[in-house]
């Protein structure tokens, strides 16, 4: 799994956000890949 560094970097200001986080994109482009990896860095944060 190749780690979207840039993409992560526009997105973790907003983490600990109340707002809503919507992920669009093409078909195929990685969006539940960039979710995943959102999901392990949180993880990995709260332990």
């Amino acid at each position: 799994m190749v780690i979207r560094e840039q993409i992560l970097n526009r997105i973790r200001p907003f983490y600990d956000s109340e707002l809503i986080k919507v992920l669009i994109g093409l078909r195929r482009s990685g969006k539940s890949v960039i979710l995943l990896q959102i999901m392990d860095e949180l993880k990995k944060k709260r332990c």
